[in-house]
């Protein structure tokens, strides 16, 4: 079966290419391809955050 876009068109298998993800950890960026099974768990269950602006404004001062 082929993935569908926006357009309802399918997608060939053969035209598509991979995506590497990279995550950031302590100012690392790693590809999440290199993970071990613990590691892509602890993936899956991490939460993003979004601060205000006023926060982080008032972080740098």
């Amino acid at each position: 079966m082929f993935p569908i876009v926006k357009n309802m068109s399918p997608i060939e298998t053969n035209k598509r290419t991979e995506c590497i993800v990279y995550s950031r950890v302590v100012g690392w960026l790693t590809p999440t391809v290199n993970y071990n099974n613990g590691k892509i768990a602890e993936y899956r269950d991490r939460k993003t955050y979004k601060l205000s602006s006023e926060k982080i404004d008032s972080c740098s001062r």
